[in-house]
């Protein structure tokens, strides 16, 4: 078993606080904290300690891919297929889509044979994969995915009353086609455009207090001239409590606005965005890989299969599951061949198994390689486990004694 140190991405719209009021992670020069990766995506990897040094999570499992992670995973993904972040959000991130895996691989092809470096900041295409994912919410989170029921946008854009013909033919005729029609013309808009739909939108929604009207002002306060701020209109505002999970497939546009929440996603960094970002936007890209598809109410909500002390969540893709575990008595949890990454949420465990015992405190995480069969917690607490996703069933918790 191997605890990790993780790597910190500190951009510019991360909380300097939130990670360390809930977690304790140090932070003297109170510097935003967005991220924290844990798992092994080759740009910013987890340490783990091998022979007395800090080694690459990645080249670890490079070095040895059959024991890390096992027959079946190798075989399928021929990596760690999954990626695990804490988020802290004080300021709107980047309204985005991530790419099915086909675009993805086409896409990566295409930007190497092009020659762009890999950390180009006009890259598309940091890697071969897609990239689905999930949000739990561990404070209040407020966030925007998928599109609303068709006649919602077209009662948002009436409200509005912008004299466009996208709008009209979109109102009068609300499908697919038109959807992506009126998206991509409020993307491109020009300049003078631009300013006159956003001066309206604002003034529109100066008074406004239904859900529109304060997420659109919440993000202007950031982004005040960003054609971004069209996106209320569009996406369905979720307001999560902590515990509950969003699932995010790939061509999904979205975007986090406020909270701390934990993600867990296919093995990828591809991003392609739309607004809120002072980064590159490909709008013929973004467009290409968006499914331009209704969101409905019962599809806004992951909900969790309930074991005992388990919450487990499956997703449609095979690349990861996650599970969280109260730990109230001590238990045995088997691998089953598979990898896991453990983050402790909640107090102080101890885990041990046949080679190895250690301590897992609050914001803590560690790998569990494939050929580690079995292994047992003590203590009380919660840990979240995220495992690959080609077991279906809640992860396997044996009590020891008394009940887990």
């Amino acid at each position: 078993m191997y605890k990790l140190q993780n790597y910190v991405q500190r951009y510019a719209w991360g909380s300097p606080t939130a990670l360390t009021e809930r977690f304790g992670f140090a932070n003297p020069d109170r510097l935003p904290m967005a991220e924290v990766w844990m798992g092994a995506h080759p740009s910013a990897s987890s340490k783990v300690v091998i022979r007395g040094n800090w080694q690459s999570l990645a080249a670890e499992i490079a070095a040895h891919p059959l024991s890390m992670l096992g027959q079946t995973t190798y075989q399928t993904f021929q990596q760690l297929p999954f990626l695990v972040k804490l988020l802290a959000a004080d300021r709107p991130l980047s309204i985005q889509v991530h790419p099915i895996r086909y675009a993805a691989q086409q896409g990566f092809r295409r930007e190497n044979e092009a020659q762009i470096p890999p950390d180009a900041s006009t890259r598309n295409y940091r890697d071969a994969n897609h990239k689905p994912e999930v949000i739990y919410a561990l404070t209040p989170f407020k966030a925007l995915k998928g599109f609303k029921p068709f006649d919602e946008i077209a009662r948002a854009f009436q409200r509005l009353k912008w004299d466009h013909r996208a709008v009209e033919v979109f109102i009068d005729n609300p499908t697919s086609d038109s959807l992506q029609q009126l998206f991509t013309t409020c993307l491109r808009l020009a300049e003078d455009d631009k300013q006159r739909v956003l001066t309206h939108l604002l003034h529109s929604v100066a008074q406004q207090e239904q859900p529109i009207g304060q997420t659109v002002r919440m993000m202007a306060e950031v982004w005040p001239t960003d054609l971004g701020l069209l996106m209320p209109l569009f996406l369905n505002i979720i307001d999560l409590q902590p515990g509950e999970a969003l699932y995010l497939a790939a061509g999904t546009p979205h975007t986090y606005l406020q909270g701390v929440g934990m993600k867990v996603m296919a093995n990828s960094d591809n991003v392609l965005r739309a607004g809120l970002t002072t980064k590159h936007i490909d709008i013929e890209e973004l467009v290409a890989n968006v499914q331009f598809q209704e969101d409905k109410a019962e599809q806004r909500l992951l909900a969790p299969t309930i074991s005992v002390n388990q919450y487990h969540y499956q997703v449609p893709e095979t690349d990861f599951s996650l599970s969280i575990i109260t730990i109230t008595s001590p238990c045995s949890i088997l691998t089953l061949g598979l990898p896991q990454l453990i983050l402790c949420m909640e107090g102080v465990l101890n885990l041990s198994s046949a080679q190895q015992a250690l301590t897992l405190s609050l914001g803590e995480s560690l790998f569990i390689p494939a050929d580690q069969e079995a292994y047992t917690i003590k203590g009380e607490g919660q840990i979240a486990l995220t495992t690959v996703g080609s077991c279906q069933a809640p992860i396997t918790i044996t009590p020891i004694d008394g009940s887990c």
